[in-house]
């Protein structure tokens, strides 16, 4: 029996449709927010529910991150302290769970995060689960009683419900990249989660000589959907003549740095690459798994199949960077302003341009796409799939924009991890959902952590 699905509140099956656009802050009424809710948290119960047993809640199928159990509890107990802090729910729900599941960490080691949790008493699923419910009915209360005065913005006390929302999805997202990496027998795949076609051979993958221009990064403050603080501030930079693979660098492409033992060689990773590179037991990517020699299995979330040459690789950023010294003198990753020149992508921007149907967002694949195969994720600049599929890897550390300001109710979202540890990713992936599949959305992560993320390269021109 699946005890997550036998405590979990009976919900129709969210990966029957996809999920809802998020509501526009000026002009959403009260059903708009309970909908949207109601969306947000049947995904993330949906994907809870497809992990079989309760041994796997207690694994740490990463080691830089917390055991499952606590992302069952993270959502909730975010919600809790949020509303709180604004003075939409009165109390808290549950202190003590609310203070484990609010354990923030960015381990660069094991050993950090070890340091952390082993101390830690999890509670049994039962229990969060039973919280679960219990924060849910607290939430559709506020959002039935609370005061709604439109626009919804950064001051505003619903402005709390709306990130809670929205954190919710985020973690949609790096729950599926755990799930991804447990031994598939934990795992039962939901009957409408569908894996995209896979043709035979990916395309040649040649650079395309881009013009570049003035560009502007940055959301503004009055645009009517929700932003996380790093999307906000205002800054212009002209990006110089640059050439770019026309498509993301798929897994056919990687493998000839496979075969030319690029796992094995350290003139393509740099000190702390080769570091991390050779604490590996294996010469190729994660979610590659060798059956005989060229011949592998690909992990998706729940399961093996054969490996689909024609996907793009998803790699760390060691690996990204190692397979562009492999490349050559002078090939690299995007920059940020470069991807937002390819893009097409100008502020101020909002859902009402999104089109995420263009684009292998939002759950329309339960899998990546090949490469180059929605022609409509084609931009203007004749570049694929820069939004959308996978997320992609840029050779920015991530920073903050000129005019940032950190938010209150989320002081350390961002502001901490602007240093050389951190490296940015655009685009959003085939999960990628609510605004976080927006253009303007601003990800990053250390570079030896996964996700679904990949690569194209690009170098200068004279």
């Amino acid at each position: 029996m699946n005890l997550s699905a036998a405590v979990a509140t009976a919900e129709p099956d969210p990966f029957a449709t996809s999920p809802l656009d998020p509501p526009r802050l000026d002009a959403c009424g009260r059903d708009d927010l309970r909908q949207y809710f109601r969306d947000t948290w049947a995904w993330e119960d949906g994907l809870m529910q497809t992990l079989v047993g309760e041994e796997p809640w207690y694994q740490q199928p990463d080691r830089l991150r917390n055991p499952l159990v606590f992302y069952l509890g993270h959502s909730p107990s975010f919600y809790v302290d949020r509303l709180c802090r604004v003075g939409l729910m009165a109390q808290p729900v549950n202190p003590d769970l609310e203070t484990l599941f609010g354990i923030g960490v960015d381990p660069d080691t094991p050993a950090e995060l070890a340091a952390v949790i082993e101390p830690l008493q999890w509670p049994s699923l039962e229990q969060v689960w039973h919280y679960r419910h219990q924060v849910r009915e607290a939430v559709a209360a506020v959002i039935d009683r609370a005061p709604l005065t439109l626009p919804i913005d950064p001051d505003s006390p619903l402005w709390a419900l709306i990130m809670g929302m929205e954190h919710s999805r985020v973690h949609l997202e790096t729950s599926s990249m755990l799930f991804r990496q447990l031994p598939p027998q934990h795992l039962q795949r939901p009957p409408h989660w569908t894996y995209a076609p896979t043709p035979n051979a990916a395309p040649p993958n040649p650079l395309l000589e881009l013009q570049g221009g003035l560009i502007t990064l940055g959301k503004p403050w009055s645009d009517p959907y929700y932003g996380w603080d790093m999307e906000y501030g205002y800054r212009q930079e002209r990006v110089q003549p640059f050439a770019a693979s026309v498509y993301l660098v798929s897994n056919q492409e990687f493998l000839g740095f496979v075969e030319a033992g690029g796992y094995g060689n350290p003139a393509y990773w740099g000190e702390k690459g080769w570091a991390w590179a050779q604490g590996l037991e294996r010469d190729h990517p994660a979610f590659w798994l060798r059956r005989s020699p060229g011949n592998y299995g690909y992990r998706t979330v729940f399961e093996v199949i054969d490996l689909p040459w024609s996907w793009p690789v998803e790699v760390n950023h060691y690996e990204a960077m190692a397979f562009c010294r492999w490349r050559g003198e002078g090939f690299r990753l995007l920059t940020e302003a470069e991807w937002t020149w390819a893009a097409a992508v100008e502020a101020p921007q909002s859902p009402d341009a999104w089109d995420y149907e263009a684009f292998n967002l939002n759950l329309r694949f339960g899998s990546p796409s090949a490469v180059g195969s929605v022609a409509t994720a084609k931009s203007a600049t004749g570049l694929y799939d820069l939004r959308g599929n996978v997320w992609e890897w840029l050779g920015d550390n991530f920073n903050t924009l000129p005019g940032f300001q950190a938010h209150d109710l989320y002081p350390d979202h961002a502001r901490l991890y602007c240093d050389p540890d951190h490296w940015l990713m655009l685009g959003g992936s085939w999960i990628s959902n609510g605004t976080m599949a927006a253009p303007t959305y601003r990800n990053w992560f250390r570079p030896q952590f996964y996700q679904h993320a990949g690569f194209r390269v690009a170098r200068d021109l004279p």
